[in-house]
């Protein structure tokens, strides 16, 4: 089914708690083993990297409907921005005790790590409400995510998904993603992060 009514934007500064949510409720499995028992800090932390740019805000977009926010994509444009691991760590060390603190500082650094280049968009981060998947809502994103990569003279699109998500990999091979390689990772991702590879996929735009 789709959704005829829904407006995709620019994300602003207010949307940052709701981004949050979202973010976690699709990528929280894979941050469980950083936070321990400090996993309920994961939606504040989000919101605090979204704020100070760290996770992009700036370069994000919202998918809105009935002026709620029901989906989001980050969209690496700017290729010279990087994450400053001491604005990660300060962000995260007010909801993170013990080495976890450690532990989440690192993985949201790496969460954070900016994977465009001069030729080439990224999408960092796609994730739609869970009441509002299978509605179309997630091809609108990527749809405008291609738009936006146009607009700032890119060649090129490129994702990360992985292997545990081939409804996903589906998606983005309908919409002309082709992968270029296999990352593997064994046991430990497997173990800790719920996965053992990643496909990193791109086409052109």
């Amino acid at each position: 089914m789709s959704c005829s009514s829904v407006t995709i934007r620019a994300a602003q500064p207010e949307d940052a708690a709701s981004l949050a949510r979202l973010y976690v409720e699709a990528f929280g499995s894979k941050l469980q083993w950083a936070f321990g028992r400090f996993a309920d800090t994961m939606p504040v932390v989000v919101q605090h990297l979204l704020m100070h740019d760290q996770m992009r805000l700036s370069e994000s977009l919202v998918a809105e409907v009935d002026g709620q926010v029901v989906g989001m994509a980050v969209l690496r444009r700017d290729h010279t921005h990087r994450p400053a691991w001491l604005t990660v760590w300060r962000l995260v060390r007010p909801h993170v005790k013990g080495w976890r603190m450690l532990a989440a500082a690192f993985i949201m650094t790496a969460m954070c790590s900016n994977l465009c280049t001069p030729a080439r968009s990224y999408v960092e981060s796609l994730a739609v409400d869970a009441r509002y998947r299978g509605r179309g809502i997630g091809t609108q994103l990527l749809e405008r995510c291609i738009e936006e990569s146009r607009r700032a003279d890119k060649r090129e699109i490129s994702l990360h998904v992985v292997d545990t998500n081939p409804r996903a990999k589906q998606l983005y091979e309908r919409m002309g993603f082709r992968t270029v390689r296999t990352e593997r990772f064994g046991w430990v991702a497997s173990r800790w992060m719920g996965f053992s590879a990643q496909h990193f996929m791109a086409r052109p735009v």
